[in-house]
């Protein structure tokens, strides 16, 4: 099946993961080079979950793993990585990005749906990065919140939908263009909602591409610390 680029099969309410896999199989070879925009947005988004050494942390549709090395690096051979990816084509890149570069058996790869997602370690911290269906999902959301500790740290970004108003040409051009790496629309005005409806504390603090790209970070619930927001970079 080649890459469904039909607007209007993402009206629908809820993501398509069969769809989702048809696409990455056709998107996978070309994936990283059409990231370079968001590049330094993703780098702030690691910055900003504070990761220390000898913590775990999930890399939630890591897609090609372009983001495991810092990770690795950051939380150092006693802290764990583990890249969740539901595409067997982006996830088998990822794995040859760890071998390539040597990260280490502390650097996992599990390809698999996040609503099946099945690990015995605990997440200190969650990356999203450009996972809308992901945030669209609850049995999702529930996995990974059963699967964090308590008060897990979390930073996420992604696309987002301007107010109408006076945002619809920037939406309508994103939206087309993004068609292909989401299979729903639904959500896009605050991605992280079913999060938020799940106790967690989330702020946003940066934004880029003319504000329709988001940076957001915080806490899941379950923790008496306070959460403290990072100081805002610009992008």
């Amino acid at each position: 099946m080649a890459v469904s680029l039909n607007v209007l099969e993402n009206l629908k309410a809820a993501p398509d993961a069969e769809r989702a896999l048809a696409n990455y199989r056709e998107l996978a070879s070309d994936y990283d080079a059409s990231c370079s925009r968001i590049e330094a947005l993703r780098l702030l988004a690691v910055r900003a979950l504070r990761l220390q050494p000898g913590e775990t942390v999930f890399d939630i549709a890591c897609g090609t793993g372009p983001l495991l090395p810092l990770l690795a690096r950051t939380v150092g051979s006693n802290g764990r990585v583990v890249g969740v990816e539901h595409s067997p084509e982006m996830a088998t890149l990822a794995r040859r990005r760890v071998e390539r570069l040597r990260l280490g058996n502390h650097v996992s790869i599990l390809q698999c749906p996040v609503e099946q997602l099945d690990s015995d370690l605990q997440a200190d911290a969650l990356l999203f990065c450009y996972a809308h269906d992901v945030l669209q999902s609850p049995a999702a959301i529930d996995r990974l919140i059963q699967r964090s500790r308590p008060g897990a740290r979390i930073a996420m970004v992604g696309m987002k939908t301007l107010p109408w108003l006076w945002g619809w040409p920037v939406n309508c051009f994103n939206m087309y263009r993004a068609r292909q790496y989401l299979t729903t629309y639904a959500g896009l005005d605050r991605p992280w909602r079913l999060l938020e409806r799940r106790s967690a504390q989330l702020c946003e603090i940066d934004t880029a591409l003319w504000g329709s790209a988001y940076l957001t970070v915080g806490r899941l619930a379950g923790t008496t610390t306070a959460y403290t927001q990072p100081e805002k970079e610009t992008v």
